[in-house]
């Protein structure tokens, strides 16, 4: 059977070519493109399982890149970039983004952060086949796992793929207090605390989404020194 099919993005194809090794070795399909408009043409073809991109292409930034992805895919999305900065990160976990790994890199580490990905990807799909509660709602929040739906007062609001699965996360386990690693292990499959700065981007998200005052939340709670809850009841509904 042959193995996913993982798209590189980046100009500097030595790169891609070093990554392609790294994953046809752990039974992997490969696919590089040079440019962004290669890349949205095998994306619409191909259907990768995993999208790799550098933010510094020479038709479109990366960014752009994966905004235009999101309009038509929930894979997991990962740059690669020599942009090492925080701000760069923001940007790129604001796009859409689910990782965000710096040049020079680890390929291993590379490989273990895209299989990480996967691994959770099916794990969220499979769940929402699963015969757990259709929805859960609490005073104020409403989600429907099988639609993939959010509801704040009976509005609906957009969540992109990781808002929704963090904040399914956070609102399954109410009025409890979860560490960074723990909800950056049970989103994004691994365990790193050099990570937790992509978790303050997407809390950031929700909570511009889902509080009357985002900056002074009420409803994600930060607990200083030990993370965050969400601080409503939360039943099936």
């Amino acid at each position: 059977m042959p193995g996913e099919l993982i798209l590189t993005v980046d100009d500097e194809t030595k790169i891609s070519e070093l990554v392609g090794l790294f994953l046809q070795k752990d039974g992997f399909r490969h696919r590089m493109a040079t440019s962004g408009k290669q890349a949205l043409e095998i994306a619409a073809t191909d259907r990768p399982s995993l999208i790799v991109l550098d933010v510094l292409l020479p038709d479109m930034e990366g960014y752009e890149l994966c905004s235009r992805l999101r309009q038509t895919t929930d894979v997991p999305i990962l740059f690669l970039s020599c942009k090492d900065t925080e701000i760069d990160k923001v940007v790129g976990l604001s796009v859409g983004a689910d990782d965000y790994v710096s040049k020079p890199f680890s390929p291993v580490e590379l490989i273990a952060r895209i299989k990480a990905q996967l691994r959770r990807n099916r794990i969220v799909r499979s769940r929402g086949e699963d015969a757990s509660p259709a929805a859960i709602a609490s005073e104020h929040v409403r989600l429907s796992a099988r639609t993939h739906e959010a509801f704040v007062d009976g509005k609906p609001i957009d969540l992109s793929a990781k808002e929704f699965q963090l904040l399914s996360y956070l609102m399954r386990h109410p009025k409890q207090v979860l560490t960074a690693e723990r909800l950056l292990t049970a989103v994004w499959g691994y365990d790193s605390t050099l990570d937790t700065k992509t978790l303050q981007v997407h809390i950031g998200h929700l909570r511009k989404k889902i509080e009357p005052d985002p900056a002074n939340p009420k409803r994600i709670v930060t607990i200083r020194g030990f993370g965050y809850k969400f601080d409503e009841a939360v039943k099936p509904v």
